[in-house]
């Protein structure tokens, strides 16, 4: 009978790191950490605002098989309301749209602490004071295509304003803003919004984001 026990609860264990979908679907606390500004001494209107996202469409975990990835909706929002520039961070080797495909190469990637290549480069990035940086959380972190971009631009975004956001399946995104301070520690960070990938498409979560836009003292763009 313990040993009916013993497997039964290894195969429930095993459960939990099956599935990636934004994340590892392992629920994490937001960390709220205390250097950052809330932004409620500074207006930032779009001008100074850029808008850098990672979005992957294809098959995603409780969603199913979309044209556009769960954080490009996210970063859309943002970008309706400031009227702000984006970059879009685009893999040169696109992850496979298949869910599985995915969740077996984002695992590969991070054992080898591999640095995914991403096509384009930013213009212009000194005009940019505030830099929103959004991505999904796959098993509990970031993609590692994330670190590629933060090392590309190591020099340029030490002293700038991050503003981390992203979209995850139970985890929250407090890793986002952590890999974020990890690279730029003397940058100043405002508050992190987090989403489930498997809401963000509803009419509240525009109002969400726009309501913690307010918040953090980002201006609605009026043109």
């Amino acid at each position: 009978m313990k040993t009916l026990w013993a497997f039964a609860l290894c195969i429930l264990m095993s459960v939990g790191f099956i599935s990636c979908g934004d994340d590892d679907n392992q629920p994490i606390p937001e960390q709220n950490e205390n250097n950052e500004n809330d932004g409620s001494e500074a207006t930032i209107n779009k001008d100074n605002i850029l808008i850098v996202y990672f979005s992957r469409a294809g098959e995603n975990y409780g969603v199913g098989t979309v044209s556009v990835g769960n954080t490009a909706i996210m970063a859309g929002y943002i970008q309706d309301y400031t009227g702000a520039a984006t970059f879009e961070i685009v893999p040169t080797v696109p992850y496979p749209d298949d869910y599985d495909e995915m969740c077996t190469l984002s695992q590969q990637e991070t054992a080898s602490n591999a640095r995914p290549a991403f096509n384009g480069q930013i213009e212009n990035l000194e005009q940019y004071s505030v830099i929103f940086v959004g991505s999904p959380v796959w098993y509990g972190a970031p993609p590692m295509i994330m670190r590629t971009f933060y090392e590309t631009y190591q020099n340029q975004l030490a002293d700038k304003t991050i503003v981390p956001f992203g979209t995850h399946a139970g985890s929250g995104v407090s890793s986002c803003t952590s890999l974020a301070r990890e690279y730029f520690p003397n940058a100043t960070f405002l508050e992190t919004l987090g989403m489930s990938g498997v809401n963000v498409r509803a009419e509240s979560a525009r109002q969400e984001v726009e309501s913690w836009l307010e918040r953090i003292g980002i201006s609605r763009n009026e043109e």
